[in-house]
């Protein structure tokens, strides 16, 4: 009987051990990270209401306002030099995540009909990353190029910005300013749709890791110094 009560106290030990190790930090004292069970709660909206929170909840009727951005890393390979041989080996890796910054959302009173709009949102943005991602590998395997993420973060994520900015106008028009019967529903359903579309492409917890570590977490990467502007722009010069 002894024996198997040890035994049973070992097992839970590794058990709670193994848990421990498992669990992912999804935020930090700046910024929530996206994951699926990560909801977005009032305690998360820490910006003190001033002048500019105020004239934009009341010109909108609305009583919080939330900041929700893509954030990217992207590390490089170190180089390899000698005298014969100068160039970087590997691909470069991206780590990207949707955030919703705490301290840039503020908030005059609790509404539960925004906090679940607000959610939707925090949802489109990873929408748009697993397309941003898609993107990014698409243009990879096409061009065959080691640096995609250092030549085409900037100008793809700028595109995807565009889209995310343009979906969230129009679910703030359809669901909270002219509160369109059914409005809300129909952008659940289309957002999950997208999600479940684009999975493969979905935020992974190693990403939030080196996000939130703020280093490089893979031997023999570092962090790049810069990567390339928008081409677009460039184009247009």
């Amino acid at each position: 009987m002894k024996y198997q009560t040890f035994i049973f106290i070992l097992f839970s030990i590794i058990v709670s051990t193994v848990n421990g190790q498992n669990h992912l930090q999804t935020e930090d004292k700046d910024n929530l990270y996206w994951q699926p069970d990560v909801e977005i709660d009032y305690s998360h909206f820490q910006s003190e209401p001033d002048a500019d929170c105020i004239k934009y909840n009341e010109k909108y009727g609305l009583k919080m306002s939330p900041t929700i951005q893509l954030k990217g890393i992207v590390d490089i390979p170190k180089s390899h030099l000698s005298r014969k041989i100068k160039k970087r080996t590997g691909n470069d890796k991206l780590y990207l995540a949707p955030i919703f910054c705490k301290n840039c959302s503020c908030i005059l009173s609790e509404d539960s009909v925004e906090l679940v709009v607000y959610q939707l949102l925090f949802d489109v943005a990873e929408m748009c990353a697993r397309g941003l991602r898609k993107e990014l590998i698409e243009t990879q395997q096409e061009m065959n190029i080691n640096n995609v993420n250092a030549m085409f973060y900037t100008t793809i994520k700028n595109r995807w910005d565009e889209r995310m900015r343009g979906t969230w106008a129009s679910i703030y028009k359809d669901v909270l300013i002219q509160k369109k019967d059914s409005s809300y529903v129909e952008w659940r359903t289309l957002v999950d749709e997208m999600l479940e579309a684009n999975k493969d492409f979905a935020t992974q917890p190693y990403e939030i890791e080196r996000l939130i570590l703020g280093e490089p977490v893979e031997e023999g990467y570092v962090q790049a110094k810069t990567i390339m502007g928008d081409l677009k722009n460039n184009d247009e010069n």
